[in-house]
């Protein structure tokens, strides 16, 4: 609730100081939420020392900034701290590394509500330094499907598919348009949903399958729409993304990059679906459904329906 609360004002201001300030208050209380529902301390303490990093350099750019104007070695130590808390390349290792002992509430937290605010500040600072924004666009669409191959834990897939997906929010930043809301709203609903399932049916890794028809053809919905398969809201979102990127000819070759990696996820995607639904047998000890399949499909279509809702809009 909180953690809404302060999201919801810092994009309300233009201060970077005072962003930072309803940034870190989110990372506590993160912090805090995790201390009640995990028992791995030591994953919770890489957390803090992580924020602490990227936090000090934050706030050493930007208390110099107030000083002297940005120039490019204070530019690019304040992005590269935006980039730690975002977990893009090549700051992404901890992201996948703590995302795999998260409850699944924290970690949809961890890549929705969290990575509101950083997003928020790198929409405000200058994205001038184009060879830097093009090395970044490029590991983020190269690294995350060569991880994802062999990979079998859901929680780490959906950690480098964040990341992927990231590429796609900072490319439309760079174009200064508020789509990159809009998109990140979409993928929220829609890892919501993807969330939901895995967490109410316990899934943890591909060799668990939900043992009820409907459920799995919802399954394979919710998966073919994170994956961007057509003609799904996230696909829908893309598609209008490369509309806008076509107008900008020097970010031809960097798009071609990101829809070849978003082929390469669409395959990681299916892989899964794969493993899921026809290679293993569900074990009926993992499972106890306690809630009817009327309320499930309430739960899961509702933000599918609000992302294409907010997209004819």
């Amino acid at each position: 609730m909180f953690l809404t609360i302060f999201t919801y004002i810092s994009l309300f201001m233009h201060d970077l100081m005072i962003i930072w300030f309803f940034l870190e208050i989110n990372n506590f209380l993160f912090i805090f939420l995790l201390n009640l529902t995990m028992n791995n301390k030591k994953i919770i303490f890489l957390y803090f020392i992580i924020q602490i990093i990227s936090s000090f350099f934050m706030i050493f750019s930007i208390s110099i900034n107030n000083i002297i104007m940005f120039n490019n070695y204070i530019y690019f130590i304040l992005f590269s701290s935006l980039l730690i808390k975002l977990s893009i390349p090549p700051f992404h290792f901890w992201f996948p590394l703590i995302s795999k002992f998260l409850p699944f509430n924290m970690f949809l937290i961890l890549s929705t509500i969290q990575k509101i605010i950083p997003f928020y500040m790198l929409s405000l600072i200058k994205l001038n330094n184009f060879f830097f924004i093009y090395l970044i666009l490029l590991l983020c669409s190269i690294i995350p499907p060569f991880m994802c191959l062999n990979i079998t834990n859901f929680k780490i897939i959906l950690a480098y598919s964040s990341i992927n997906q990231s590429s796609w929010m900072i490319l439309l930043i760079y174009m200064k348009t508020l789509s990159w809301l809009m998109y990140f709203l979409f993928y929220s609903l829609t890892l919501m949903s993807l969330i939901f399932l895995f967490s109410l049916f316990k899934m943890f890794k591909n060799s668990m399958i939900i043992n009820n028809i409907n459920l799995n053809i919802l399954f394979l919905f919710t998966l073919f729409n994170m994956s961007g398969m057509p003609p799904f809201s996230m696909f829908l979102m893309k598609w209008y993304s490369i509309f806008l990127f076509m107008k900008l000819n020097n970010l031809i070759v960097i798009m071609i990059f990101m829809m070849f990696s978003s082929l390469f996820m669409l395959f990681i995607y299916n892989n899964m679906l794969f493993y899921a639904l026809f290679l293993y047998k569900f074990e009926s000890k993992l499972i106890k459904l306690n809630h009817s399949n009327n309320n499930i499909f309430i739960f899961i279509l509702f933000p599918l329906l609000l992302s294409f809702t907010i997209l004819l809009i």
